[in-house]
């Protein structure tokens, strides 16, 4: 079951946003504030969306959804295939996570994610970290007030300042009384999501039995646990796990904080090296993330123009970060803060590594 979107990247922290409208009454700003105060007072709310997923103007997937939230943050989300009829239901009853997949008859579980900082789990938190994170990357433009299923919104028009961004362009309707985000379209390249709630229900009362999953009998289980296989090591540790040695950074400010050695297991099925280095004071300043070059055609390192080490190389100014592949490994520096390193910084950098077993 190709179920897209359930699950993005974790929030980014608060910035003020920019933006400007020929709107009068209300600026971007305000809605855009108004939305992430009205997000921190978590209220228990049920929902009802459609999502659609084209490309090239074709509708190549399309789902419904049901959403339980609570106050104290427990959820259940269940998504159905309208070609298909397949359904997904992903319950978090504040312990663990599962996903269950009723054709496949298997079962995805997440253990004590009390511990852990979890991605966003609805259409809701994605939009709002959208509008979090594309402060820097994006214009933010009010387009005007707009009826959409019923809620009277505001609608906001997200536009990349960049041409190759990855998160493309973006539209939201935020309803005007609850400010909670109604519609969104992503598009990005030939591929455009849309998704749109056709209901909200904020004042039904939502009980604890709603976030528990009866799962059959001879259901297959996995643990993802034992899917992720993560430690802390040594890069002599790191090289024996990863079978070779790999290019480090070599730098004199620099102090080489945390190595985790991630084995990962099912799809993805590799070795990941990522180290972390800071400048002495504790705070991270670089990711340097190694694994094996994937061999899929379709995640094959671009042509971008941008070269590091002679290498084709891809820059992603959204999370500034820099990717290449060199002798079978592929390379991804992520650096903290886009003004603590300039570009040129980060190309003189790469040029000074070595390899870990000098």
């Amino acid at each position: 079951m190709k179920i897209k979107a359930v699950f993005t990247s974790s929030l980014i922290a608060i910035g003020i946003l920019s933006g400007c409208s020929g709107v009068t009454g209300v600026s971007t700003d305000e809605i855009i504030t108004k939305v992430l105060a009205a997000d921190q007072d978590e209220k228990a709310y049920y929902a009802k969306g459609e999502l659609k997923i084209y490309e090239d103007d074709k509708l190549e997937e399309s789902y419904t959804t049901e959403e339980y939230h609570s106050e104290d943050g427990k959820a259940k989300i269940t998504m159905k295939d309208t070609k298909t009829g397949e359904e997904g239901v992903t319950v978090n009853d504040g312990k663990s996570i599962i996903s269950f997949d009723k054709k496949q008859n298997k079962a995805m579980v997440m253990d004590d994610v009390s511990s852990l900082d979890l991605p966003n789990q609805s259409q809701k938190e994605q939009v709002i970290s959208f509008l979090e994170t594309l402060k820097d990357s994006h214009k933010y433009k009010l387009i005007g007030k707009e009826k959409v299923n019923g809620f009277e919104t505001h609608h906001i028009k997200l536009e990349p300042k960049e041409k190759d961004s990855i998160f493309g362009e973006i539209e939201i309707w935020i309803d005007q009384k609850t400010w909670f985000p109604v519609k969104s379209i992503n598009i990005v390249g030939s591929s455009r999501t849309e998704f749109a709630y056709t209901e909200v229900d904020t004042s039904t009362k939502i009980s604890d039995d709603t976030f528990t999953l009866s799962l059959p009998d001879n259901v297959e289980i996995v643990h993802l646990k034992d899917e992720m296989n993560q430690s802390n090591g040594t890069i002599e540790e790191a090289v024996e796990k990863l079978g070779r040695p790999f290019l480090v950074l070599n730098e004199e400010n620099l102090t080489m904080d945390n190595v985790t050695i991630d084995e990962l297991k099912g799809e993805i099925n590799r070795t990941e090296i990522t180290i972390t280095y800071n400048k002495g004071d504790g705070i991270p300043l670089i990711y340097l993330s190694v694994f094996p070059t994937p061999e899929e055609k379709e995640l094959a390192i671009s042509d971008t123009g941008l070269k590091i080490r002679g290498q084709n190389a891809e820059f992603m100014k959204e999370i500034n970060s820099y990717t290449w592949d060199e002798n079978g490994l592929r390379y991804t520096l992520i650096v903290e803060g886009p003004d603590s390193l300039s570009q040129e910084d980060i190309m003189k950098m790469t040029e000074r590594m070595v390899i870990s077993s000098n």
